[in-house]
């Protein structure tokens, strides 16, 4: 059982430039549908900060949050938006309170994998495979740990 289904990463002009579905559970879509998935969701985010009477203090000024984290009774959305605008997008089991933690795990291993890599421009299309693999490990690691609450446990 895979408790993490899918990552999403948006560059800030709402371009999907990594998808990566990690569990069987995970719907099959086509490369169309997560170009729209992300495009949608990036306006919802959008929306979403306009809305929010809450602007969230960060050392480089206040950063009005959009969406963070979404519960259904079938999945949780986690979103961790970086000071560049970046979106990182992680589904998973409901149940799953530590999606949060391996987001912050997961930017990481793209400042060190993606943006320390010398051929990779800038809010391109994300295809290093030392980044897949590194990623595919966190995640496979966490998931046979098998505790949906801690990813150290």
């Amino acid at each position: 059982r895979m408790p993490v289904y899918t990552l999403f990463i948006i560059n800030k002009a709402g371009s999907l430039i990594y998808h990566k579905n990690f569990s069987p559970k995970a719907r099959k879509i086509s490369s169309n549908e997560c170009l729209y998935m992300a495009s949608v969701f990036h306006g919802l985010y959008l929306n979403a900060s306009s809305l929010s009477p809450i602007k969230k203090k960060e050392s480089f000024g206040d950063i009005r949050q959009g969406i963070e984290t979404l519960k259904t009774q079938s999945f949780r959305l986690e979103c961790l938006r970086t000071l560049t605008g970046v979106k990182f997008i992680v589904t998973g089991d409901p149940d799953a309170t530590y999606l949060r933690h391996l987001l912050n795990e997961i930017y990481v291993m793209y400042t060190d994998y993606v943006l320390k890599d010398p051929f990779y421009v800038i809010e391109m299309p994300i295809r290093l495979k030392g980044f897949d693999e590194k990623l595919l490990t966190q995640v496979t690691e966490i998931s046979q740990k098998g505790d949906m609450k801690s990813p150290r446990h």
